[in-house]
């Protein structure tokens, strides 16, 4: 899961700004007609939601509080028509408006009511690529992910409570609540857009369904590999693949690649001593959404505490960021780090 280099930001791009992250993996001389066809498909989309609408009229609005620049936008879209036209028409969702057209959500999302959870560039930007290229490369992952942002009905900023909502895709997304911040499934919630068929609100954050138990999210996903294979030699897959609910701060293979290889080589020796005591004190007790993470020390499977705190609205665990946030699993949540934690009792 290597995390660089990171899909380019779209809104650097001048004027040619409508496209998707697929066109990293196209040769050159496709890319201009590519770029073509996404922008006059969807500017005909956008251009017939305009004429179409009697009353293009619209209401902004905002959520109480805008989270860090880090982990949302504090950008207010313009509102520019229904829900398709916002997202085209808005150079911060350009990774979002060439994703639904290439899932063919396009025509449903000029339907609704629908409240839109709509990442923006930054925060595809945050995946990794080999995650973004795994999910559009499975037309119906894609679909589910997009629709995993959707939920019937136009909420209101002010009726954004606490409590489930059920999603397009069918599923359920949790919105909590601290302070004045809303946040969804950990996400922070930024500014919401009333459009002529509902409400799109900014996402610093792309939310990621539950695609099974833990174990089969790390299998899953690009990245996790080394740690796929340390948690089977320590015998510990049917552990993570119990009910628990676990919070699973996971390394991914390039935090392992800068372990040197004689200290990884020794914990691979001793699966059942210095491996697990080392992989428990990656895993919490419980589902902790990085919302639910309050500064102070976490008490982890192993015995030992890890450390919180939290700068421009990054959560960091023992000093380290959490790189990709609130990975929703069946049983549990993965929070996804670019460094291997050990236990104190370890490192003295």
């Amino acid at each position: 899961m290597p995390y660089g280099p990171r899909a380019p930001d779209r809104r650097r791009g001048g004027t040619a700004t409508v496209v998707h992250v697929s066109v990293n993996r196209m040769p050159k001389n496709r890319r201009p007609l590519h770029l073509a066809v996404v922008l006059v498909t969807l500017l005909g989309f956008g251009m017939a939601a305009c004429s179409s609408d009697g009353n293009d009229a619209v209401t902004t609005t905002s959520s109480a509080s805008a989270a860090a620049q880090s982990t949302t936008s504090t950008e207010t879209p313009l509102p520019m028509g229904d829900l398709v036209a916002t997202a085209l028409t808005n150079h911060v969702f350009t990774e979002l408006a060439g994703l639904a057209l290439d899932a063919g959500l396009v025509d449903t999302l000029r339907g609704g009511p629908f409240t839109v959870f709509a990442p923006t560039d930054d925060a595809f930007a945050k995946l990794p690529v080999a995650v973004l290229h795994a999910v559009q490369d499975d037309p119906a992952t894609l679909k589910n992910v997009l629709l995993h942002h959707v939920v019937a009905g136009a909420i209101k900023p002010a009726d954004l409570v606490p409590g489930e909502l059920k999603t397009a895709m069918g599923d359920t997304l949790t919105v909590t609540k601290v302070g004045d911040q809303v946040y969804v499934d950990g996400d922070a919630v930024g500014a919401g857009v009333e459009a002529t068929n509902g409400y799109v609100y900014v996402m610093g954050d792309v939310l990621v369904p539950a695609i099974g138990d833990i174990i089969q999210v790390a299998t899953t996903l690009p990245g996790f590999t080394t740690l796929a294979t340390a948690v089977t030699k320590a015998g510990l897959i049917d552990t993570l693949k119990g009910d628990g609910p676990f919070t699973v701060f996971a390394p991914v293979d390039d935090a392992f690649a800068a372990v040197p290889a004689a200290t990884l080589n020794s914990l691979l020796a001793d699966p059942k001593g210095a491996l697990t005591k080392v992989l428990t004190y990656h895993v919490v007790a419980g589902k902790l959404n990085t919302d639910q993470l309050k500064e102070g020390t976490l008490k982890t499977v192993e015995g030992e505490d890890l450390t919180i705190t939290k700068k421009d609205g990054v959560t960091y665990i023992n000093g380290n960021p959490i790189v990709v946030q609130n990975v929703q699993a069946k049983n549990g949540v993965i929070q996804v780090l670019g460094s291997v934690l050990l236990p104190p009792s370890m490192s003295k």
